[in-house]
C-alpha cells in the first residue's frame, strides 16, 4: 500500500505497526482522530512530501526515495537523521541494556555471563555513541554548510573553501562498516557462545531487539549513503567549479 496525504495516520499504524518508532521520530503523537497525514503534517510543521518519502520506505522494501530526496533540501535528511541518533542513543541502546540487566543465571555464573555480554554491548554502545557524535559535530554542519554557500549564488565563504582543499564527503561513508561488525560480534556472543539464561524469553527479546535495531541502523545508512553523500559530492564540485 502506497501511502498518500490523504491516508489517516491512524490506518497506516494499524496497518504496519513497525512504523511507529518512525512516525514517533518526526515527533508526532498519538491521538490522531480522523486527520489524514497532510492535516497532521501540517499540525506539527512537517515537510509532507519529504514524511511521505521516508514512511514509504519503511512501509515497503521496493520503495525507492533516493530521487525524490536528493530533490529536496538536505537539511530535512539532517534533522531526520538527527532526531534518529537520538532515538538509538537515549531510547533504544538503553532499552536493550536493561534488558540485559535483566537476563538471570544459575549463581555461579550469573555475574561471569553477564559481565561478558555487557562488556560487548558497552563496546558497541560506546561505538555508536562516537559515531554519531562525529556526524553531529562533523559531518552534518558540513553539509549544512555546503547546502547553504550552493544555495548562495554570491561568493562562497573561504572558511568553506579552505575545507574543500582537504575535506571530501566521500571519506564519511568508510566509517559505517566498522559498527556493522561490532553489532556481529554482540549476535554471535548471544546466540553462539553465551550460555542458556533461566529467563530465555529475555533472550529472545534481546535479539529481536537487536536484529530490529541492525535493520533501523542499515536503512539510517542508506540514507546518507544514498542522498547526502551524492548530494553533497555534487554541491562540492559545482562549489570548486564556481572558484
Amino acid at each position: 500500500m502506497l501511502i498518500t496525504k490523504n491516508i489517516k495516520p491512524a490506518d497506516v499504524i494499524l496497518q504496519n505497526y513497525h512504523l511507529i518508532p518512525i512516525i514517533s521520530r518526526f515527533g508526532i503523537k498519538f491521538g490522531f482522530g480522523d486527520k489524514n497525514v497532510e492535516q497532521i503534517c501540517k499540525q506539527y510543521g512537517i515537510h509532507t512530501d519529504f514524511f511521505l518519502e521516508i514512511v514509504n520506505a519503511f512501509n515497503d522494501k521496493d520503495y525507492n526515495p533516493y530521487e525524490k530526496l536528493r530533490n529536496m533540501s538536505l537539511s530535512l535528511t539532517v534533522s531526520y537523521l538527527l532526531k534518529s541518533h537520538y532515538y538509538y542513543n537515549k531510547v533504544k541502546l538503553p532499552f536493550i541494556e536493561n534488558l540485559i540487566d535483566s537476563l538471570e543465571w544459575e549463581e555461579e555464573d550469573n555475574v561471569k555471563n553477564k559481565n561478558v555480554l555487557k562488556k560487548f554491548f558497552s563496546q558497541y554502545r560506546k561505538e555508536v555513541t562516537e559515531h554519531t557524535a562525529n556526524e553531529e559535530t562533523e559531518i552534518y554542519p558540513y553539509v549544512l554548510e555546503l547546502e547553504q554557500n550552493y544555495n548562495n549564488t554570491g561568493k562562497t565563504a573561504s572558511s568553506l573553501l579552505e575545507k574543500l582543499k582537504t575535506k571530501s564527503i566521500k571519506d564519511y561513508a568508510e566509517t559505517h562498516d566498522e559498527l556493522n561488525s561490532s553489532l556481529l560480534d554482540l549476535k554471535n556472543i548471544i546466540i553462539k557462545y553465551l550460555q542458556p539464561a533461566k529467563n530465555q524469553d529475555v533472550t529472545e527479546q534481546i535479539l529481536i531487539e537487536i536484529f530490529k535495531l541492525e535493520k533501523d541502523l542499515t536503512d539510517h545508512t542508506e540514507l546518507e549513503n544514498n542522498v547526502v553523500i551524492p548530494v553533497a559530492e555534487r554541491m562540492e564540485t559545482e562549489l570548486k567549479n564556481r572558484n
